[in-house]
């Protein structure tokens, strides 16, 4: 089958489509798909230059989500059936033509979605629900900071928090602010002109803000921590800002690293903390995957929302698999608002 594969650590070079073997029959509680489309993440970028500790072994097929046509059942699935469409979590080996899921990670897509939009509700809508919804808590009449709200998931999050109720003020670039606007939020700050701490001080009126998505890094989580008001919830969930440009700088990625304990838990407030009521929180779906064996607590409310079109993801553009070192380059040029997604050609 053809397959979009990393041959090895490096620039965009490295991303090429080719041969790759095809996945097995599905086993117990399986489903083979034919994959329309695949989403790409910031996680593929990372992967590519060799900085995502959770990548496969090189050469490797990555991607996380599908969305595609049932082709084959295994044993024992009470699901998804031949023919149906389907948004597919796999474990990486989605951006081929086939892959083999499990039925408990899949999803109805409705006739009114489109495989390229199906592709960018798993790891973005998932991530957002469980960050918001989950660990936050996110309600009625509280407000939110979105960072890289024009991002996939800083869009889910957006109609995630405005579907319950939630203000939300993102942060973007200035020839997103429109975009940021018309997907629900209420302010957009530029946070490469402004200092966006105070911005939102300014915004709330000096209240601070709820809760905080953040996946930038260190650099911003302390200042995060500052424009919390008392019961607010920070939740990370990246580290975007260790991989800049087209290959891999270790200086930076150390420089993340060594002041990550410094940033993201306000241990050296001591037993201060206590007089702040403040929390942080720390995802990482891969992990959450692994424990609860299956995305069903996040997939099941999220494909509510996508059949009853409260959830309308943004695709930014889609590319064949000839040019998935193209889909690479447009990400981490951050040239997309939404999501980027990968097509069979």
């Amino acid at each position: 089958m053809n397959a979009v594969i990393i041959t090895r650590r490096g620039g965009y070079e490295v991303v090429r489509a080719g041969d790759w073997p095809d996945p097995p029959p599905p086993g117990r509680g399986e489903v083979r798909v034919a994959v329309r489309a695949a989403g790409t993440n910031f996680a593929d970028t990372l992967a590519r230059v060799g900085v995502y500790p959770d990548a496969p072994k090189l050469p490797a097929v990555l991607g996380f989500e599908v969305a595609g046509v049932v082709e084959g059942v295994g044993p024992d699935v009470s699901g998804p059936a031949v023919g149906d469409r389907v948004i597919a979590g796999c474990r990486f080996g989605g951006q081929a033509e086939f892959v083999v899921a499990r039925a408990a990670d899949c999803v109805p897509l409705p006739d009114d979605v489109s495989f390229a939009q199906g592709a960018a509700v798993l790891v973005n809508y998932g991530t957002a629900w469980a960050a918001a919804i989950i660990m936050a808590g996110l309600r009625a009449g509280e407000t939110v900071l979105v960072h890289i709200a024009a991002g996939a998931t800083g869009m889910a999050a957006t109609q995630i928090a405005t579907a319950v109720g939630a203000d939300v003020i993102g942060t973007a670039s200035e020839s997103k602010h429109a975009a940021v606007l018309a997907n629900g939020a209420n302010h957009v700050i530029d946070r490469h002109r402004d200092d966006f701490a105070a911005e939102v001080v300014r915004i709330t009126e000096g209240r601070g803000v709820d809760v905080i998505l953040d996946p930038l890094g260190p650099a911003s989580f302390r200042r995060d921590w500052t424009i919390l008001r008392p019961g607010g919830r920070l939740v990370l969930y990246g580290m975007s800002d260790v991989q800049r440009g087209e290959r891999r700088s270790m200086r930076r990625v150390l420089t993340g690293i060594a002041r990550l304990p410094f940033s993201n838990m306000p241990w050296w407030k001591g037993s201060a903390i206590f007089d702040e009521n403040k929390g942080v929180f720390a995802l990482n779906m891969l992990r959450w995957w692994d424990r609860e064996r299956d995305l069903a607590r996040i997939l099941e409310p999220v494909g509510e929302g996508l059949a009853k079109g409260t959830f309308s993801p943004v695709v930014a553009a889609a590319f064949p698999f000839s040019r998935a070192a193209d889909a690479h380059r447009y990400m981490q040029e951050a040239r997309n608002v939404g999501k980027v997604v990968l097509v069979p050609d």
